[in-house]
């Protein structure tokens, strides 16, 4: 193959995957980093609750990491803290 040829191949080969990649992306929602930050943060938080050894601890924690009582993620924390054995 000359060089010509080759340069041209290596220039289609680069547009298609350009291509490509912006039609992977198309209709899909735009990433939150700042909203998926926050989440795995409060995952991270959470998780340490686990381990707390008492309920009275553990409420304490879920409303310092900004939980509110009765809030459904408050209930399934504790729910799950109190089936978790430790």
């Amino acid at each position: 193959m000359d060089e010509k040829r080759k340069k041209d191949l290596e220039k289609r080969k680069t547009d298609l995957e350009d291509v490509r990649k912006t039609e992977s992306r198309r209709g899909r929602r735009p990433i939150d980093l700042d909203a998926r930050r926050k989440r795995n943060e409060l995952l991270s938080e959470m998780h340490k609750m686990l381990l707390i050894e008492t309920e009275e601890e553990l409420i304490k924690a879920m409303r310092d990491a900004g939980l509110r009582d009765g809030s459904p993620q408050f209930e399934e924390v504790l729910r799950i803290w109190r089936e978790y054995p430790i």
